[in-house]
């Protein structure tokens, strides 16, 4: 029998699919258009066209499958037409979920975002934690409504477990959900010259191989209705830049923004999309995340899954040595 993977020419997509191809798995992947990625050109891994908008694309791709891995999302920070948001976040959604449930599979893991569980205050944040603020961005709140809908078919007796990815870096696909190795290849170009505020702001940083790995251990021990964070290490933006310029030998100077600065150029971004039509760089909503702390707690996909957590500076040290064999 097959598995289903939505979501597989992304970055967590890919490398998920070609880990599961290697170990002999027969994949269905539904893409918009053949994948270019040598790595899923193989005899176990049948393409179907469409994508999760098209319910009946989605019902061709699902015949035969008995496991789900729901990644395909729209994880921008803006969109021409915001109702793109809705259209794929949250009904892509359900038509996946519609079409799992009508093809009695066994299990289905869909892949949310840390963003949805919000910023943190006093402590990093679990699984079971309220929200402490509103919503800064469509992404975060569409998904937050994906989410209800995932676990009202839980309810009905669909097998689906929930995993929160938060900020992930390491070897991979450019795809704009990847920011932190971004910043990596920039700074070791010398095009990345500053830090946001103070740099103080805490994030948590997953290693990519981990977060693939967490999916696999999800598919096999998550269970029914539950959601697991998968966070990282805790660190600040400062410490981050530290052990970016320790691993590469670098030490640039690296310029505080504050943040009343970077709050006006997103203003000036905003405005000449207006003007342009071309995508701003950065929006006043995004910005407004950076005014919190945003630690997770990954405890309960440690003790549950088995979920592991790379080190920071030895994830760092894997990636920027992928930068400099693969983009500089």
């Amino acid at each position: 029998m097959a598995i289903l993977i939505t979501g597989s020419t992304g970055y967590i997509g890919s490398l998920l699919a070609q880990k599961l191809a290697k170990q002999g798995e027969t994949l269905h992947l539904l893409c918009r258009s053949e994948p270019r990625i040598p790595g899923l050109k193989s005899e176990n891994i049948r393409v179907f066209k469409g994508d999760i908008t098209d319910l009946e694309s989605l019902r061709k791709s699902i015949a035969g499958a008995t496991q789900v891995y729901h990644l395909a999302g729209y994880a921008r920070l803006w969109a021409k037409d915001p109702s793109i948001f809705e259209t794929i976040n949250v009904k892509g959604t359900e038509n996946v979920l519609r079409a799992a449930a009508d093809a009695g599979i066994s299990k289905m893991v869909y892949t949310s975002t840390a963003g949805v569980i919000g910023p943190s205050k006093d402590k990093p944040m679990t699984e079971s934690d309220p929200r402490i603020t509103g919503f800064f961005n469509e992404y975060e709140e569409t998904k937050t409504r994906a989410e209800t809908i995932v676990g009202n078919y839980a309810k009905q007796g669909l097998n689906v477990s929930t995993v929160s990815p938060a900020r992930v870096y390491g070897p991979g696909l450019d795809t704009g959900s990847n920011p932190v190795t971004k910043i990596v290849e920039l700074y070791m170009k010398g095009k990345w010259h500053f830090i946001p505020g103070s740099g103080e702001d805490m994030g948590s940083y997953c290693y990519i191989d981990d977060v693939v790995n967490g999916h696999v251990q999800a598919m096999e021990r998550g269970r029914h209705g539950e959601r697991y964070i998968f966070g990282g290490v805790n660190a600040s933006f400062n410490e981050l830049m530290s052990l970016l310029a320790k691993l590469t030998g670098r030490q640039k100077k690296l310029w505080h923004l504050p943040f009343p600065l970077i709050k006006a150029f997103s203003y000036t971004q905003v405005g000449l999309n207006k003007l342009t039509g071309r995508p701003p760089m950065i929006t006043p909503n995004w910005v407004r995340r950076y005014d919190y702390n945003w630690e997770l707690d990954s405890g309960k996909a440690v003790r549950e899954l088995g979920y592991s957590i790379r080190p920071l500076e030895e994830g760092l040290k894997a990636t920027v040595e992928w930068v400099k064999q693969n983009r500089l």
